[in-house]
């Protein structure tokens, strides 16, 4: 999975947690504040009221009269069943006032032994006694006992609401706090988030959109790798990839607009003297012949470019107009020395060359005929009178890879120029050989890239131009 997938993964699940917590949130509280008006009713279950008398009775023998009195004070604020304290002169400890008839059912079940841990009598060190317990229904106390004349109903023993068994009014119910709140945070944080992630996408996305419109409308030097900032996605390669394809487009269109330059002025200056030499036939009839000889070289120099600008254009296309075929690599480099010592005679260069023995290969033949013999003839063009042109083969059986290496002793060539001369209508240097068309070398290296092959020129410390060309050929 890609770095674009996690973070719309992680933004959406940031967003999705957000609100997550918020409803959960909201949900929690209302149940709590539920919780806490169940609380009251539910915290005491009245079947364990008994051990609220057992605290007591231990309270008074380990703290005395005043440790029993801290501890009912205490449960008095607390949502806990009373326990009463009444000594034999029916006073109760903390002054509360006690139904008679309660305190007599209490001291009857006592006497009973009817419910020994509800209720209890304990005596302390200076000899009072008092009588400890919770009345409760469950421990056999009346459901309503009776009010003693004006008697409040909160005096100690109103009657228990349906739901808990405690003698102290409810408190008023919670109020549960309005889930309003949370949700809308929720909200808020998930709105964020999403603005966020859709301008986080959005922006390099709008830039890629304009790139295009602007790359549509002409304009090649187009690029947005500076708009994508310092991100690292999916994005971010687009628009790498998108820059380099406007720098390819920008580089071919500039190529093809050189190219037709280029042709253009190679075609004028044979027009030209055409159209000179028509004239000078014309206005001088006794030279009529030398004229026609000047036309039709002038004409044949327009149809080698012609020629040469077909070939160029079916390898750049990819159509070498010829298929794979087995051959003799050893033949077809004879061949090419052969026919190219009668040329080396006219600039007074000797080729020397050590051939290789029979060994049939797969391949293009027309075209690798055409790539070395136009790198051979480009050194004769350009080696010193009197010179000599060196042609090195070695063919590898075992990788099945060939290596020609031609040198020459010309004037080699400016080292920023290397790359440029496999360009059409390249010319570096001496620019008086008149019969170059410029396209030699730029067929030599697209009919060797078609074979996946590489050539490659550099310079010769001893001076002159090496060029190397090695071709891999398949079983």
């Amino acid at each position: 999975m890609g770095r674009l997938f996690w973070k719309f993964f992680l933004t959406f699940w940031l967003a999705l947690l957000v609100a997550g917590i918020g409803v959960g949130t909201a949900v929690w509280l209302r149940h709590n504040a539920w919780q806490g008006t169940e609380t009251v009713k539910h915290t005491i279950d009245v079947r364990h009221a008994a051990s609220f008398v057992a605290v007591a009775d231990n309270a008074i023998r380990h703290g005395g009269v005043a440790g029993l009195r801290n501890f009912l004070e205490a449960m008095r604020d607390a949502p806990f069943p009373p326990v009463y304290a009444v000594d034999d002169q029916d006073r109760e400890l903390l002054q509360r006032s006690v139904v008679p008839e309660v305190l007599q059912q209490a001291r009857t079940l006592f006497l009973q032994a009817a419910y020994p841990e509800a209720i209890r009598r304990v005596s302390t060190e200076d000899g009072h006694r008092y009588l400890l317990f919770v009345p409760l229904p469950e421990h056999g106390f009346a459901d309503r006992p009776p009010r003693m004349p004006g008697e409040e109903a909160d005096a100690g023993f109103a009657p228990p609401p349906p739901e808990g068994h405690f003698s102290r009014p409810p408190r008023p119910p919670r109020v549960p706090p309005s889930p309003l709140l949370p949700i809308l945070a929720g909200t808020f944080a998930s709105l964020i988030f999403s603005a966020a992630l859709a301008w986080y996408f959005a922006k390099p996305i709008r830039s890629l959109r304009n790139a295009f419109t602007a790359l549509a409308q002409g304009d090649l030097d187009t690029r947005v790798g500076s708009s994508m900032g310092k991100r690292r996605d999916e994005l971010s390669d687009l628009g790498q990839n998108f820059d380099h394809m406007a720098g390819q487009i920008h580089s071919l269109v500039h190529a093809q607009q050189r190219l037709l330059h280029d042709v253009s002025h190679e075609l004028r200056s044979p027009l030209a003297r055409i159209q000179a030499a028509i004239g000078l036939a014309q206005q001088q009839p006794e030279k009529i012949m030398a004229m026609m000889e000047r036309i039709e070289r002038e004409s044949q120099r327009i149809s080698d470019l012609v020629g040469e600008l077909l070939v160029l254009s079916r390898l750049e296309a990819g159509v070498s107009g010829s298929e794979s075929h087995d051959f003799d690599i050893g033949g077809l480099l004879d061949d090419i020395v052969e026919n190219a010592r009668f040329e080396a005679e006219q600039y007074g260069v000797v080729i020397r060359y050590d051939g290789i023995e029979e060994t049939v290969v797969k391949g293009r033949s027309e075209l690798l005929h055409r790539a070395i013999e136009n790198v051979l003839r480009n050194a004769l063009q350009h080696c010193k009178k009197g010179g000599e042109v060196a042609v090195i083969v070695r063919f590898d059986t075992g990788k099945r890879r060939l290596q020609v290496a031609v040198y020459d002793q010309g004037p080699g060539v400016a080292e920023s120029d290397l790359a440029a001369i496999f360009e059409p209508f390249f010319r570096s240097g001496d620019r008086g050989k008149a019969d170059s068309i410029g396209l030699g070398l730029a067929i030599a290296y697209r009919a060797i890239e078609a074979h996946a092959g590489r050539i490659q020129a550099s310079n010769r410390p001893q001076g002159g131009l090496r060029i190397e060309i090695n071709i891999p050929f398949t079983e």
